[in-house]
């Protein structure tokens, strides 16, 4: 069972799943962008400081990745 989410956590994984496909990653503030790596809910997006929501955030969020 994966560890409760803060709620500021759970709000930037919905923010990054509003965003459009391709569209420019998201900055987050570093503790939770780690709380978010750490949970395998979101990837590094190519070498800035920015995450993108991975299928698992997507499953976390709705259940169904797709």
């Amino acid at each position: 069972m994966m560890k409760a989410l803060s709620s500021g956590a759970i709000d930037a994984l919905r923010h990054l799943n509003d965003k459009q496909a391709g569209a420019a990653p998201a900055p987050l503030p570093a503790q939770v962008a780690a709380e978010l790596l750490g949970a395998g809910l979101v990837a590094k997006a190519g070498g800035s400081d920015a995450v993108e929501i991975t299928c698992d955030g997507r499953k976390y969020l709705s259940g169904d990745c797709d």
